[in-house]
C-alpha cells in the first residue's frame, strides 16, 4: 500500500496522510476503466441531470444532521470492521439516507445497517457481491427494498466522480484520484459541517481536492463545470466551503 504525505503535494497540508491505493483488505476491488469516451457536452448533460432530478434526498431530509451523522459513524464502523471499501460505504449510506427520510426514525438497529452494506455490495461498480457477514437477514434488506418501493440506487457523489473520471486518459491515475476521492468524501459525510451539503458539491468538491493533492488538477477539462450563471456562484462557495473543512481535518 502506498501513501502519500500531504506536506509533498501541497503547502496547504502539513500533516496526516491519505492512502490513495489498494486498501489492503478490498480484495475483490476491480480496476475497471470507462466504458466509453464521452465529450465535454455529455459529461455536462449528464451532471446537469443528476443535479436537478436526482439530488435531492440530502437537502430534503427532515432528520437532523447530528442524527446523520451519529448513524453514518455506526455504518462506517461496521464497514471498517467487516473491511470493505469506501465506495461501498457511501452508496449504504446513501440507501441509509433514503431509509431515514422514509421512515422518520432515529432508533436504527445495526442490522438494518449491515444490510445497508449487503445492499451496497451488489450496488458498488468497482467492488464484486460477496456475504461479508454471517448474520445478514434477507428480511432486513427486504425491509429496507420494501420501505423504499425498491428505488435503493441512490444517487451518490460517486455518480458526480465516475462522470468526469471518463475524462482522465491515464489508468493509474484515474484509480489514484478515485481513491482518494472516496476517502474525502467518507470524512465529509462523518462530518456534521458536511452532512447536509449536496450530492454534487461533495463528489466535485472531493475530486478537486484529490486533483489537488495529487498534483494532477490540469487533467481535470475545466469546461466540465459550466454550470448556469445563477447556480455556479452558490456551488463555488459550496466547493470552497468543503475544502476549508477538509483542510482543518487532514490538519489535525
Amino acid at each position: 500500500m502506498t501513501s502519500t504525505p500531504i506536506s509533498c503535494t501541497s503547502d496547504y497540508y502539513s500533516s496526516s496522510d491519505i492512502d490513495y491505493e489498494d486498501n489492503d483488505f478490498d480484495f475483490d476491488v476491480v480496476k475497471a476503466a470507462p466504458s466509453k469516451h464521452c465529450s465535454i457536452d455529455e459529461t455536462n448533460f449528464t451532471i446537469r441531470n443528476f443535479a436537478e432530478h436526482h439530488d435531492d434526498f440530502q437537502s430534503s431530509s427532515k432528520i437532523s444532521s447530528t442524527i446523520k451523522v451519529q448513524q453514518s459513524i455506526r455504518l462506517f464502523e461496521l464497514t471498517e470492521k467487516f473491511r470493505l471499501n469506501k465506495e461501498v460505504f457511501i452508496r449504504a449510506n446513501a440507501i441509509l439516507t433514503k431509509y431515514l427520510l422514509v421512515t422518520s426514525t432515529d432508533d436504527i438497529d445495526e442490522s438494518i445497517l449491515v444490510a445497508c452494506l449487503s445492499l451496497s455490495t451488489k450496488l458498488s461498480q468497482h467492488s464484486s457481491p460477496r456475504t461479508f457477514c454471517d448474520n445478514i437477514r434477507i428480511s432486513d434488506e427486504n425491509t429496507i427494498c420494501n420501505t423504499l418501493d425498491w428505488d435503493i440506487d441512490a444517487t451518490t457523489p460517486i455518480n458526480y466522480i465516475e462522470t468526469i473520471l471518463v475524462h482522465i486518459i491515464d489508468p493509474s491515475i484515474r484509480h489514484q484520484l478515485r481513491e482518494i476521492a472516496n476517502e474525502l468524501i467518507v470524512l465529509c459525510l462523518t462530518n456534521v459541517r458536511c452532512v447536509d451539503l449536496s450530492n454534487i458539491s461533495l463528489g466535485i468538491g472531493c475530486l478537486l481536492m484529490g486533483s489537488e493533492l495529487l498534483q494532477c488538477g490540469e487533467l481535470i477539462p475545466k469546461e466540465i463545470f459550466a454550470f448556469d450563471q445563477g447556480k455556479h456562484a452558490l456551488f463555488e462557495t459550496s466547493l470552497i466551503y468543503i475544502r476549508q473543512v477538509l483542510i482543518q481535518i487532514l490538519n489535525r
